[in-house]
């Protein structure tokens, strides 16, 4: 995240950048792990999709805001 922050210096393009990345970090290592399992993609898109909004959320905004917080003070 340090690498992350020194790029954009804006909180809000930090968090906005944080957010998307885990998002799809999360959405991609779902698919690659349904594609070795040999699940059906498309019948576990929708709990893909709601664990990767779940894991931005929760990783990229609040780390985000805890990485700021710390970083502040």
């Amino acid at each position: 995240m340090k690498k992350l922050w020194n790029l954009t210096n804006r909180v809000d393009l930090f968090l906005t950048i944080n957010i998307i990345s885990w998002t799809v970090g999360t959405m991609i290592l779902g698919l690659a792990f349904c594609a070795v399992t040999g699940m059906s993609i498309g019948e576990s898109i929708v709990n893909l999709m709601c664990a990767a909004i779940y894991a931005g959320i929760i990783m990229g905004l609040f780390g985000g805001i805890l990485f700021l917080m710390r970083r502040e003070f």
